[in-house]
């Protein structure tokens, strides 16, 4: 329903009608999820974004997703698919990429990307996590939790609908090693 629309219903409804159309149509709007956080949301043409990773050596952050988006490697995948956790997001691995929901699983503080050493550190308590969101160290009780990918004509989706919870301690598909000094350290 517009704005027109309501207005146009308003003024030929009864005044006791009208707080009913009004919850209605703030009902609607607060009810679609197209696009945002606990939907779908479209991320941008896959190639671009991982174009944009290349150039800039960090993964994309997307916003109305609350996630990052990083490649995972082919050579991974044999080893990806022995781990029970990555079932629902196996799809996404093979078409080379992983959207890791932004979230520390120690705390919830959102964990940003480190230049230097390649790796995803928690500025809250340490934990940190390789490429692919894999505990690497801190506190955390598992790697990043996750989010179910679909590429459709080129273009990728992150599903936010469901967060797929990361992989146990010890799970490490891409065998990567801090690049550099970490940007985090506590203790």
């Amino acid at each position: 329903m517009t704005r027109r629309e309501l207005l146009g219903r308003l003024l030929r409804t009864p005044f006791a009608g009208a707080g009913g159309l009004v919850l209605a149509f703030l009902w609607a709007g607060c009810t679609s999820t197209e696009n945002r956080f606990g939907g779908v949301v479209t991320a941008g043409r896959l190639t671009d974004i991982l174009g944009q990773i290349r150039r800039t050596r960090e993964p994309v952050y997307v916003l109305s997703a609350r996630a990052y988006v990083n490649p995972f490697p082919v050579s991974a995948l044999p080893a990806a698919r022995d781990v029970a956790a990555y079932s629902k997001v196996l799809s996404g691995y093979e078409a080379g990429v992983v959207a890791l929901y932004q979230k520390c699983v120690h705390l919830g503080c959102r964990v940003p990307w480190c230049k230097t050493s390649q790796w995803f550190e928690c500025p809250c308590h340490g934990s940190k996590y390789n490429r692919v969101g894999e505990k690497k160290g801190g506190p955390a009780p598992r790697g990043l939790d996750r989010f179910a990918v679909r590429i459709e004509g080129g273009n990728l989706s992150i599903d936010t609908r469901t967060i797929v919870v990361g992989p146990p301690i010890g799970t490490d598909t891409t065998r990567q090693e801090a690049d550099g000094p970490h940007c985090v350290s506590i203790g």
